[in-house]
This record gives structure tokens, C-alpha cells and sequence, in this order.
């Protein structure tokens, strides 16, 4: 065996060997992170870290001292491989040096740490060219390098590879990808280009089915995506094989579906590199066609159809059936079945019989059912409860006789979760030794039983006292507060880890990270007492050290700092450590954070955090157009700044032109006004419009003031302030003659005043399918110089969605207003008041022609009552078919709301769902038409209309 002695004789020499061929390196018995170190014997203390930064810049001194507060190691310190280990990984781990390197020098007064850094470069962008069509995101799903990392020019051809991989799954035969890296005079950042040539894609030439026998081609085809882009022109068309993978899939669910239980299904590519083209062969076996049926259950026939209750347990039509594994799986569903329904002795038999018809196998399954007696319960006996009475014991239980409510049916697993559930409550209530034994009689024919509860209660255990050992961080008033336990109350054991919990989260927001609690219980020998201990070791204290910010090249470090609500020196606190990491990925301007912390795991008397973020593009453009009823032909575009100036402000210009006028707007957003959870909008605007089948237009123009805060998750409240200069004008010769003044024809500047509060737990804002959505708002109008604006307007907006079954779901929508005038001899512009009629309330009628005078002319009012109950059915392929009814009122109060007043629709739709929302016709039918009316209208609507 090797003398341990002589390796510390020889270990100098060795290290002297290793300086010649690789430089100066610390040493020692074993190698960590391609270093070695070595501490002479007896230990030697740290006399000095000298830091050295590969830099000129002004920047030196800073990573200097950034390196020195985040070492494990510091001057005076005893020399240790671990604190050495440590200091490596937070070095790494900061980002900020893309090489790091530590010779040690041995003096008389101790060692010397030499540390040489090479400060880090980063990838301050990436920019592509020749991505279409796929998006940025999509390529940056498939690399490795992000804007925010360091810089390695060795991660380039690696990107290079990937690129074309995730291309050629595109469906691009030969793609070309180079990548190349730019620094940055200003900064020495990096800015990476990519340009990718893709290339020729494939285009399927030509879909073969084989050995389909059953389901044509044609039928097939319409199931597969494949086939569908083929009719698409240009690259969208293109082949791509992973879709075919899916859509194989696809079909193999169509067939057992349709009851071909067992078939199997192949595909071969072939591809044309000369002309790009493929030629897909699959191959169908199909197997025998599954023909099922139920006979002798006759009890339970007259209360479910077998079809839509019985069948869907048989689970060979989801999964296969191979090997007659899921035909017996099947069987046992449907026995399990039977017994939740309360029919003990049923028993399932399976016959089979092969058939051909029309030359295809049929493989007949007769499940045939001795379905038993139903079993109900006939009566509950409990004995032996004396702290509470039977009724309440009875509460805790789902087992219970027919009534009207309750069809009494008896099934054991549920009557073990009622004993479950009694014991659970005596437990609660400190009756930690409480039995429940039950005994069952049945009668002679098995369609009753008599179920019998034995309680033995045992003896109530109460806390007599509670101790917290330990404790210094935390008053323990405080603590006793927060725990569950309380002195004099029921012993419930179930709590107990709870409340260590408790005390550890306590005493780890006041620095105390490494805090663990340990409980002792001691139950008196009549267990009618319980001493319980908390013992807590809080561990050393941690406070926060520094904290460090990489990846914002645009936005300020001041706006990052103001999201982070622990600061340095402060206790170490995990839980605002999280809230902070929230509160970043909340923010519009990043697309991903990342925390990074050192020291924690080390148990270091200081943790430093490392945060690293990576910016979304700041800006971006938007066009579009297209044709809506309520507005017409219409172009919009919108250009804007989400990170303007880098202090986190949206900012944007927007314009829209269609049949009834134009709009322009130039807003920004502040989410944090004075640091705080409070966002605001400030708005210039102007606005000309003339909707459809009005006498008048107006033009508008002010600026617009929104704060807004979010109180919870489901409730948000706002308060706006607009000022605006609107002027209303003539559009026929009959305006004149209508209006009872017309001052309302002359410029006006009006105030409005608008708080608000919403209510939001829809599951998704573009395709809601279950929640609510209720918001109220109230407008204080007051008109300068004039007093056809002086008025109070109150809007209530209620929906609600509802989805009872995987492709259906309801929608309704309930909306009231009503115009509270000051003086209530003063009148009110026409402009200002409420109309309905259109795509987006009472569908069928033309826009706002839901009441019109003799004259054609529609009628506003200052009271609107309307509602929309819709059923949305999903058909597939990104199509859902709507039915719909509206109806609704319009008058000048609620008082003259009558049936004369009311006025109704009903129509259906169709609907094409796209990422970004449905795109959609309808056609409404009146169901009150008037004399000269249309019977109904035709209604295009980007979005839903609720």
C-alpha cells in the first residue's frame, strides 16, 4: 500500500511539474473544477486576495469589488478548499466573467490569493433574416444561446446545426444556416446575425391509402392535416413529416372509432430531392369491424340508454385491444360500474362470435348482463355515539335511505369514505382513538340492507399546554397566534406538522433560512391531555448580500431594483425573494427571469442573488384590415415602444380608417406609478365618425387619463378622467328638423369622470369557455359652457360561460344603462344617448335600427335593457356552429319598460377559430318584424361579440 507520508514528501515536486505544463494551479489530493489545491500542514491563515481584472475600462474597479463581496473566502479567513470551491461556483454563477483563474503564493504571514478574471461578454441580440415562415420564437425554442448569455463563440456551430435540424422538420429539403458575431464598440457586447437561406421545401405530389376497405380514401384524406396543407399554395403548403406522424395517430383513433378496434397502420416517405416532391404510402390493416351489445339488463335499460352510459366503459375503442388486454379491463369497468349503482351480484359474461359482411370481418361481442337485485339502504342505525347526536353524524355521511333526493342505493366503497369521514370528525374534535365499526344485515332477496355504526369514542384529548423552545427571532405571542394548536382546545395530531411549518416560515423571513422545528407530543395515560413542545433550532442568521442584474442592456437597473422587495443587509427573506421573481415576470418587457442564488446552499453568512433576464424586442408593428357589419371596410396599424427609454413604459401610435370614420391615438403606460401596483394610461386622441344609419356624425378630440390597479385576481378597479372637444354635424337635410335644440349642433368641451370595477374568472380571454366576466362603470359628465352633457351615465355588463360538455358551450350575456340627467327639465344631445341594433347587441336589425321613427330615423334612449343567450357547439377543424336569441329595450326610464318596448331575435352562425380569435357570419332573424322591415340580417364580426 502507498505510504500516505511519502505522497506529502513528493506532493511539492508534483505541483512543480504541473506549474511547467499548465501554468500555476492550486494543488491538492483532488481535482475540482480543472484545478488543484493544496494547503500546507499545519493550516495557514488568508493574509491577502489580490483581484485582477482582464480590463480597461472604467468598469475594472467595479467587477473588482463585485468579485470581493461575493468570494467565500475573505483576508484573515483559514485557508479551506471548500470556501476556494465556493467561491468559484458564485463567481460562475454571477455571469459577469467569462474566465477565472487562482494561483495561491505561501509567505510567512500566510497565503496569498492571486485571482486573475476575464470580464464577461454577452449576446446583447439576435437577429434573423430569412426565417419565414416560421416565427423568431420558434427558432429560439431550438437553440441553445439566448440574448443575455454570455458570449462563447464556441456555441455558434452548435446553433448552426440545430437551425437546420428544426428546418429540415419543417419540411425544407437542403436549408443553409450561417451565424456570425458582431461586437459592439460602445459596450463590447455582441450582437449575433443569422441568416438562413432555407431552400427548396417538399410538397406532397402524391397520398396513397392501401388495403382500406372499410372507410375510403376520400374520408381518410379529410381526416389528415397533411393532406389539407397540400392544397395550401406557397410554403404553407409544404410537407412536413412530424404532422404525418399525428395524423396517423389520427386515423387510428377515426378507425376504432368507427369500431376497428385492432387496426394497424403504416406509412413509407419517398422523396424526389430533384424535384422536391414526396409520395406518402399508407398502409391500412384494418382488422375486424367491433359490433357490441348488451342483453339482459333490462333493469337497468329503463334508466340509461346503454349507448351513452354503458358503452363508454368499454375502453378498447379508445385504446386497442391488443391481445384481449383491454377487452378484460373493459369487463371489470363495467362490473365496477354495476356495484357503484348498487347491484352487488352482478355478473358480466362475454360471448363472441366472427361474422363477414360485404367481405369484411365482424367481431360480434354480447356482453350479457345478470345484473342482480339493486341493493338500497332500508335504515341507518348508529350506536354508541354520546358527544354527538345522530344527527350530525348523519351529516358526514352519503349512505342514507331513498328519499326525494336520494336514490338510497347502497354501494360499500362509498360507505367506507362515510366511515372515513365520521372518524375524520371525531378526529378533528380530538377523538384521536375513535373506532367505527359497521355491521350490515341484508335481507333475504338482497334489495335491502340495515346498516349499523358502532362508535366507540373514546376520550376526548385536549391541549393542556403549549411550549416553544428556542424561540427568540419571533415574539411568541406572534407565534402562538399563527399556530393552529391552542391551549384548552381539542388535540388535533393532523396539525401539528402544519404548525411546524408555520414556525418555520415565521422565523425564516426574520433571516433565519436554515430554521428547522421539531415537535414532541406527550399524552396523558387516560388521553384526556396533551403537552405539546415545539422545539426550534433557527440556525444562523443570513442576511441578503448583493444583488446582481444581467441581460438588461435596455432597461434600467433602478426599474429591476424597484420590482426586488428585499435589499441588501436585510434578513434574507425566500418568500420576497419569490415575490420579486413574480412581480419581474409579470412585466411586459421581459420575455424569461431567472434567480440565481449563492451562499444559501453553503449555509454563508450572506446570500447573493443573481438575476438574469432576457428582453423582449421593444419594438414592434402591427397592420390589419379587413370587413366587420358594424363598421364596414376598414385598415388599421398600430407602431409602438413596450420599453421606452428602458424605464418600463409602453408607449404607441395607432390609427384606423373604415366606412364610419377614422381614429387616431398616442398613448403610453406607466404599470407602476410611483413605484406602486397602480398603472396608468395617458392618451391624446381624435376621432371623426358617422355610424350606420344615423343623421348625424361627430368629431372628437382630447386626451384621456386611466389609472387602474389590480385588487386581486378576479377584481380590477379604474378611474379615467377625459376631456374632450366634440363637435356634432349635420349628415342629411333632416337633422335640423329633428333636433328639439339646436345648440346640440355647436362645439362643445365636455369633462367626464369615470370609476369602474370589473370582475374577471374567465379561463381564457380570447375563447372563454367557463367563468364570469361582470363589469360596472359609471360616467360624471359635465359640460363646459353648455348643459346637454350634464348628466350621470350608468353601464352594467354581466356574462357568463358555461361548458357542459367537451364541444358545447353556453355563453350570456346581461347588459343595463340608464342617463341620470342633473336637471330633470334639461335635455341631452343625441349623440350621448343609447342605441341598439347590430353585430354587437341585438342582432338581425341594421346598426342601431332597433327602433326608428316614421322618417326611417333610428331612436335613441336613455334607458337600455339587452341580453344574448348563445350555444357555441365546436365541429372540428377550428369551426364552431352557433344558435343565439337576443333581446332587449330601449326607452327614456324604467318606468315605461313594457312589452311594446321589447324587442327579439334569434339566428345562427358560423364561426372559424383562429390563434388570435374568431373570425365569424351570422344571420339574425326578427322575431317582431315591423311593416316595412327586413325579415332578418347578415352579421361579420372579427372576435366574438361577447
Amino acid at each position: 500500500m502507498l505510504n500516505r507520508k511519502k505522497v506529502h514528501i513528493w506532493l511539492p515536486f508534483i505541483c512543480i511539474l504541473l506549474f511547467v505544463l499548465h501554468g500555476p494551479v492550486f494543488c491538492n489530493e483532488t481535482e475540482k473544477v480543472n484545478q488543484t489545491y493544496t494547503a500546507s500542514d499545519p493550516v495557514q491563515r488568508i493574509s491577502k486576495i489580490v483581484i485582477h481584472v482582464d480590463d480597461t475600462s472604467s468598469k475594472r474597479d467595479k467587477l473588482a469589488q463585485l468579485a470581493r463581496n461575493i468570494l467565500f473566502v475573505q483576508e484573515g479567513d483559514l485557508f479551506s478548499t471548500d470556501g476556494i470551491q465556493h467561491s468559484i461556483s458564485s463567481l460562475k454563477l454571477s455571469s459577469k466573467f467569462s474566465n477565472i483563474h487562482i494561483d495561491s503564493i505561501e509567505g510567512d504571514d500566510g497565503i496569498t490569493l492571486q485571482i486573475y478574471l476575464t470580464p464577461a461578454r454577452y449576446i446583447k441580440d439576435i437577429k434573423f433574416s430569412g426565417k419565414y415562415p416560421l416565427f423568431e420564437r420558434e427558432i429560439f425554442n431550438a437553440m441553445t444561446i439566448y440574448p443575455g448569455d454570455v458570449f462563447n463563440p464556441d456555441a455558434l456551430p452548435e446553433q448552426n446545426g440545430l437551425i437546420r435540424e428544426l428546418y429540415h422538420r419543417e419540411g425544407f429539403s437542403d436549408p443553409e444556416v450561417s451565424l456570425t458575431a458582431e461586437e459592439d464598440p460602445g459596450d463590447g457586447n455582441y450582437k449575433v446575425y443569422v441568416e438562413i437561406e432555407k431552400g427548396p421545401c417538399f410538397y406532397l405530389d402524391e397520398l396513397k391509402i392501401l388495403n382500406n376497405k372499410a372507410i375510403s380514401d376520400t374520408r381518410l384524406k379529410l381526416q389528415m392535416t397533411t393532406w389539407q396543407l397540400s392544397l395550401v399554395p406557397g410554403m404553407g403548403g409544404r410537407f412536413e413529416e412530424y404532422i404525418l406522424k399525428k395524423d396517423i395517430q389520427d386515423l387510428i383513433r377515426y378507425y376504432r372509432w368507427k369500431g376497428f378496434v385492432d387496426v394497424e397502420i403504416d406509412y413509407t416517405v419517398e422523396k424526389d430531392y430533384q424535384n422536391h416532391m414526396v409520395s406518402v404510402e399508407i398502409s391500412i390493416t384494418e382488422g375486424p369491424d367491433y359490433y357490441v351489445a348488451f342483453e339482459d339488463n333490462m333493469e337497468f335499460w329503463k334508466i340509461y340508454f346503454w349507448n351513452m352510459v354503458l358503452k363508454k366503459h368499454l375502453i378498447f375503442f379508445e385504446k386497442g385491444n391488443k391481445r384481449n388486454v383491454n377487452l378484460r379491463r373493459s369487463i371489470n369497468r363495467l362490473k365496477e360500474y354495476y356495484h357503484s349503482k348498487g347491484y352487488h351480484d352482478a355478473v358480466i359474461t362475454l360471448n363472441e362470435e366472427n361474422a363477414e359482411e360485404e367481405g369484411l370481418p365482424i367481431r360480434k361481442l354480447t356482453f350479457v348482463i345478470a345484473e342482480g337485485p339493486r341493493t338500497v339502504v332500508r335504515n341507518i342505525q348508529i350506536s354508541g355515539n354520546q358527544a354527538y347526536e345522530k344527527a350530525t353524524i348523519e351529516k358526514q355521511m352519503l349512505t342514507r335511505p331513498p328519499g326525494i333526493f336520494h336514490s338510497g342505493i347502497y354501494v360499500l366503497d362509498i360507505l367506507d369514505e362515510d366511515i372515513q369521514a365520521i372518524t375524520s370528525y371525531y378526529v378533528t374534535h380530538g377523538y384521536n382513538d375513535v373506532v367505527v365499526a359497521p355491521d350490515i344485515k341484508w335481507n333475504n332477496d338482497k334489495t335491502e340492507v340495515d346498516v349499523h355504526l358502532n362508535i366507540s369514542e373514546g376520550i376526548q384529548t385536549r391541549v393542556s399546554s403549549i411550549l416553544i423552545k428556542g424561540l427568540t427571532v419571533v415574539p411568541e405571542e406572534e407565534a402562538r397566534k399563527a399556530i393552529g394548536l391552542k391551549e384548552n382546545e381539542a388535540f388535533r395530531k393532523y396539525m401539528v406538522q402544519s404548525d411546524e411549518n408555520k414556525l418555520e416560515a415565521m422565523v425564516s423571513e426574520k433571516g433565519y433560512p436554515h430554521v428547522h422545528v421539531k415537535s414532541e407530543i406527550t399524552i396523558s395515560g387516560d388521553h384526556s391531555e396533551a403537552i405539546v413542545v415545539y422545539n426550534v433550532d433557527e440556525g444562523s442568521y443570513v442576511e441578503m448580500g448583493s444583488i446582481f442584474y444581467t441581460g438588461n442592456f435596455r432597461t434600467k437597473s433602478k426599474i429591476l431594483k424597484n420590482e426586488i422587495k428585499i435589499l441588501p443587509g436585510e434578513p434574507f427573506s425566500l418568500e420576497k425573494m419569490i415575490e420579486g421573481k413574480r412581480d419581474l415576470q409579470n412585466m411586459a418587457i421581459f420575455n424569461s427571469v431567472q434567480f440565481k442564488t449563492s451562499g444559501l446552499k453553503e449555509r454563508a453568512e450572506k446570500v447573493n442573488l443573481f438575476i438574469e433576464v432576457e428582453e423582449r424586442k421593444p419594438y414592434y408593428f402591427e397592420a390589419g384590415g379587413g370587413y366587420e357589419s358594424e363598421k364596414g371596410l376598414y385598415a388599421h396599424s398600430k407602431i409602438g415602444d413596450r420599453n421606452l427609454f428602458g424605464i418600463n413604459k409602453n408607449a404607441w401610435m395607432d390609427w384606423e380608417v373604415s366606412q364610419t370614420g377614422y381614429r387616431g391615438d398616442i398613448k403610453i403606460i406607466d404599470p407602476r406609478v410611483f413605484d406602486s401596483h397602480t398603472s396608468a394610461t395617458l392618451g391624446v386622441f381624435t376621432e371623426e365618425k358617422e355610424e350606420f344609419n344615423q343623421y348625424f356624425g361627430t368629431r372628437t378630440s382630447g386626451t384621456t387619463l386611466i389609472f387602474s390597479r389590480k385588487l386581486t385576481d378576479e377584481f380590477t378597479t379604474g378611474l379615467g378622467f377625459n376631456l374632450e372637444h366634440r363637435d356634432q354635424y349635420s349628415i342629411d337635410y333632416r337633422a335640423i328638423e329633428k333636433g328639439d335644440d339646436s345648440s346640440e349642433f355647436d362645439a362643445r368641451m365636455i369633462m367626464v369622470v369615470t370609476p369602474s370595477i370589473s370582475y374577471d374568472t374567465r379561463d381564457s380571454f380570447i375563447r372563454p369557455r367557463r367563468g364570469i366576466l361582470s363589469s360596472q362603470y359609471i360616467d360624471i359628465s359635465r359640460g363646459i359652457h353648455n348643459s346637454l352633457d350634464d348628466f350621470i351615465r350608468y353601464k352594467f355588463d354581466f356574462r357568463y360561460f358555461y361548458t357542459p360538455l367537451k364541444r358545447l358551450t353556453f355563453a350570456c350575456i346581461g347588459r343595463a344603462g340608464h342617463i341620470f340627467l342633473y336637471d330633470t327639465g334639461g335635455v341631452i344631445s343625441d349623440d350621448q344617448l343609447f342605441y341598439l341594433g347590430g353585430t354587437n347587441s341585438i342582432r338581425g336589425f341594421k346598426e342601431n335600427m332597433f327602433l326608428f321613427d316614421e322618417n326611417g330615423d333610428p331612436i335613441g334612449g336613455r334607458t337600455s335593457l339587452s341580453g344574448s343567450l348563445e350555444a357555441r357547439i365546436d365541429i372540428g377543424w377550428n369551426f364552431e356552429f352557433t344558435f343565439f336569441y337576443d333581446g332587449g329595450s330601449l326607452t327614456d326610464s324604467f318606468d315605461t319598460i313594457d312589452s311594446d318596448r321589447f324587442r327579439s331575435s334569434i339566428g345562427s352562425g358560423l364561426r372559424y377559430i383562429t390563434p388570435i380569435g374568431p373570425i365569424g357570419v351570422m344571420y339574425g332573424v326578427k322575431l317582431d318584424r315591423k311593416e316595412g322591415e327586413d325579415p332578418g340580417r347578415f352579421h361579420f364580426s372579427v372576435g366574438y361579440t361577447f
